[in-house]
């Protein structure tokens, strides 16, 4: 049972400025649960939404107060990361939020198994990656590109609003004729006339991740036919129920698998072991959920490289005790690792104690 719960609002800097189809984001906040115990044990979890809701509805707001839920459905409750999804059942949606307390109760049950997290879900020691670079001034996209490529990255992402692709694609694969390239929309591709889209096939990209919004599955199904490259989908998939409906659909034919948008790590494997082809995806997140989404993406079956990079990459200062590193395009994940509770509560800007 729960002795006591706080969430932690901290903001983090970014050491340059993330662009996607939507935003620019300079600085991210994110939300860190710590859970202890009746017996003392601690378990921790990051809620990874952004402030506003241009990813999916989910935002800061929405998991601190949908965490004050949570608690009150799982007071006086046995702690348990299998029931959970039952126990909180009653709460429709809201998937950021509630993985953020499964991983809770899933580093409570290592601990309590006297193990690691990676010890108990048997995940692996590193992970292949590739790397997420927004396009911004051409010279300084091919320059990111190369630096990529010689790290050893192993698959490229490359972001932007649909209006500065076509160009920008043209330019990068004259330099770059073989390299792994895929692209993400973002769902911002909505107003693009279908010849946009099939000018794409040219480039030889890996996938075009998440074109339309997340509901708009006829439109990414009738696109799909259309083009040699195949659709991954990202914002459209919550859960096992909607991979349904994008295979039956022939909507898609890969998915960023996101423990944290499909609601936790029972979640991802359930999608994980339905055989269609995936990758795992990242939210700019600290290294707290990170660590957490690499112990699931070194499991095997992926078809792709993740999409995550090393603590470095992207903050001035991160959350955990123990930096993640990459060596030749592999993620090397440490055998235990703890959040450095001295620097969340120096930088957060708002606690909550939720009991």
């Amino acid at each position: 049972m729960i002795q006591r719960a706080e969430l932690y609002i901290v903001p983090l800097t970014f050491k340059h400025p993330i662009v996607t189809a939507h935003a620019v984001l300079t600085t991210r906040r994110t939300v860190i649960l710590r859970v202890e115990t009746v017996d003392g044990i601690i378990g921790y979890g990051e809620g990874v939404a952004f402030e506003t809701p241009w990813y999916t509805a989910e935002t800061v707001r929405s998991v601190t107060e949908v965490s004050a839920l949570i608690v009150q459905l799982l007071k006086g409750m046995t702690l348990s990361a299998a029931s959970f999804g039952t126990q909180v059942n009653s709460i429709i949606g809201h998937q950021m939020a509630k993985a953020m307390w499964e991983s809770a109760l899933w580093e409570i049950e290592a601990a309590r198994s006297n193990m690691t997290l990676k010890q108990y879900l048997k995940a692996g020691d590193t992970v292949s990656c590739g790397r997420t670079i927004g396009i911004g001034l051409l010279s300084q996209t091919l320059n990111s590109i190369e630096a990529a490529l010689d790290s050893g990255f192993e698959r490229i992402k490359l972001k932007a609003s649909p209006h500065e692709l076509l160009p920008a694609l043209s330019e990068i694969r004259s330099v770059f004729p073989d390299a792994p390239l895929m692209i993400d929309l973002n769902g911002s591709g909505s107003e693009q006339p279908l010849d946009w889209f099939e000018a794409l096939d040219a480039y030889r990209l890996l996938m075009i991740e998440q074109p339309y919004p997340s509901q708009h599955w006829s439109a990414s199904a009738d696109l799909q036919t259309r083009l040699e490259t195949p659709i991954c989908l990202d914002e459209s998939i919550t859960d096992v129920k909607d991979l349904e409906t994008m295979n039956r659909l022939k909507a898609g034919r890969i998915v960023n698998i996101k423990p944290a948008r499909v609601g936790g790590l029972n979640a991802a494997l359930a999608i994980r072991d339905s055989d269609t082809p995936y990758w795992v995806g990242g939210m700019y997140e600290s290294s707290i959920g990170r660590y957490h989404t690499l112990l699931f993406a070194s499991l095997s079956g992926a078809a792709y490289p993740a999409d995550m990079a090393g603590t470095s990459a992207y903050f001035e200062t991160d959350l955990l005790d123990t930096p993640l590193e990459v060596a030749n395009g592999q993620l090397l994940l440490p055998d235990q690792v703890a959040p450095d509770w001295t620097i969340i509560k120096r930088l957060s800007e708002e606690t909550i104690r939720l009991i």
